[in-house]
């Protein structure tokens, strides 16, 4: 027999299982338990307003100029929170679109996979003055529906269902011109439904896997990956608990959940629980991971952690939920690269929250909630041993830490920068930490980490930050041990019941230029507003003398 389930919301997807097939009873002590045996086909929605982010590729949406068949990316305007050219036309931003004098204003999706894809939102023009606007929307280079549009009517597109895609594919949706860009702003808030084939998923329950029954499903879950591996296709864990008795190694295979409060998997061994993630493009999606006991983090073994990233390419960590761990909720290690980190909830760990090292670069953490960890809630980290098999440094680089709300370290900091660069931390909001609430920093000791340069602080809300008032941290710090610190700039930040202080430099390294510039400072620190004793520091252009 067949079941059906409604729509769950995910945050900016949604996703929808359809005729799930019931293919096992299982007698439990309670009554009779329905398992799902294989899904046979799945949906995911992508909103254009809820998906919009400031990371290009964000839930595959991507924001451009285009002239002809030709696209380049826009660049993110901060201030005006949209994407644009040179802060000018053309512009996209989360519902509406701007054409420029000399290109088009395009939102772009780029299909994840082989499926077929369904179009909906209708389009409305700003203004019903002007000369009109032509909306169109692109699979790759051929039209698939166009139309002038020069009134503020609804227009909704046509002849846009069920269309074929495989991964790659690109839909464009395009606001051009007529004559003039005159009063040429257009709402466009495009749905696109994507459907993947009826045989992309296999079900641990169909490799013998049993929900809820207290077992080990340890075997059965790593022989799925193994045939998914070899099929190419996805594993799929239906809703219940599922018992985890060691490491469960993911390699270049895509897990997703029925939902991320009714998927769990639960390890069992406190001192071997991770979910390790390698290969190309691993995925790890909609369930929840959790520890049914931990021990003390100790040595900080990457075994402990809830999951760990070891050197994936293109890898996924999405609405996935962490209860739990000996040791850091997420760590990316290995030169892992091109991942994203994004909707996750990560919670009471034994260590860092998320946690990026080792030469990794070119990760997007994004709109994840952290709270109550034993150290920083999210970090960038390079240390001194990170090297390649010649000895070279491998810094951690190229880091955006976007849109994360982080709340309650117990012990250490909220966002840490400690060794790396080009790192930008923008849009968070940080909460309740024991020490600073943002650091840039070097240090020495067992750490013995690496040079910082290039990172930038824009737009983060700090409340009740650095409250251990005898441990000296401002709320915004940047402090250096070994090594050098150049190039940092703290922009537009709001702080709130700080500490001790708001603003600080400190420590007896080399530090380079450090700014802050139009930060929002809501009464000052229990010690003042701020405390500089290295470095060449600017306030707002006005250079400060070191204490």
């Amino acid at each position: 027999m067949g079941l059906y389930y409604e729509l769950t919301l995910l945050g900016g997807c949604v996703m929808k299982k359809r005729q799930i097939g019931i293919s096992i009873l299982s007698v439990m002590l309670l009554g009779w338990s329905q398992i799902p045996a294989h899904v046979d086909a799945a949906s995911t929605s992508y909103q254009a307003s809820s998906d919009f982010a400031t990371t290009q590729g964000q839930h595959n949406w991507y924001y451009q100029q285009g002239s002809g068949n030709t696209y380049s990316n826009l660049t993110y305007n901060t201030g005006a929170s949209r994407w644009d050219l040179n802060q000018s036309y053309p512009w996209v931003s989360a519902n509406a679109q701007h054409p420029g004098n000399t290109a088009d204003a395009v939102r772009t999706w780029i299909s994840p996979g082989t499926g077929t894809i369904t179009i909906s939102g209708s389009i409305t023009k700003g203004s019903a003055d002007g000369d009109g606007i032509q909306a169109t929307i692109k699979k790759d280079n051929t039209t698939l529906w166009t139309q002038k549009i020069t009134t503020t009517a609804d227009q909704n597109p046509t002849g846009v269902t069920q269309i074929p895609v495989v991964k790659g594919t690109q839909i464009h949706f395009v606001i051009n011109k007529v004559q003039s860009i005159s009063f040429d702003h257009t709402l466009w808030n495009p749905t696109i439904t994507y459907t993947t084939p009826d045989n992309q998923y296999l079900s641990i329950v169909d490799f013998g896997a049993i929900p809820n029954d207290g077992k080990d499903d340890y075997a059965a879950i790593t022989k799925t990956i193994t045939e998914a591996k070899k099929q190419g296709k996805e594993v799929y864990v239906p809703a219940g608990n599922f018992i985890l008795s060691q490491i469960l190694k993911i390699d270049s295979v895509a897990i997703h959940g029925e939902s991320q409060d009714s998927s769990i998997l639960t390890s069992t061994d406190p001192n071997n629980g991770s979910i390790d993630l390698s290969g190309t493009s691993p995925a790890l999606r909609q369930l929840t991971h959790t520890y049914q006991t931990t021990v003390e983090r100790g040595n900080g073994a990457n075994e402990k952690n809830s999951i760990t990233v070891h050197g994936a390419t293109n890898f996924t960590i999405d609405h996935v939920t962490v209860d739990k761990s000996s040791a850091a909720g997420m760590l990316i290690r290995g030169q892992a690269n091109q991942g994203t980190i994004t909707n996750n909830i990560v919670q009471d760990t034994g260590a860092d929250g998320i946690h990026t090292t080792d030469g990794s670069y070119n990760i997007t953490i994004a709109n994840n909630k952290v709270n109550r960890t034993l150290d920083d809630m999210i970090a960038v980290v390079s240390y001194g041993d990170d090297k390649d098999s010649s000895g070279k440094l491998l810094p951690t680089h190229d880091v955006k830490i976007l849109n994360n709300q982080v709340n309650g370290s117990t012990e250490a900091r909220g966002i840490s920068v400690v060794g790396g660069h080009d790192v930008l931390i923008e849009g968070n909001s940080i909460q309740n930490t024991y020490m600073a609430g943002i650091l840039v920093a070097t240090e020495a000791g067992d750490y013995n980490t690496q040079d910082v340069n290039k990172v930038t602080v824009n737009n983060n809300t700090l409340n009740s930050t650095a409250t251990n008032l005898g441990g000296g941290h401002p709320s915004l710090l940047v402090t250096t041990g070994p090594g050098k610190i150049d190039n940092v700039t703290f922009n537009d930040n709001t702080i709130s019941e700080a500490g001790k202080y708001v603003f600080g430099t400190l420590g007896s390294g080399t530090m380079g230029t450090i700014n802050f510039n139009r930060n929002n400072i809501i009464g000052t620190g229990k010690s003042g507003l701020y405390i500089f004793k290295n470095g060449n520091v600017f306030v707002d252009g006005e250079k400060k003398v070191l204490t």
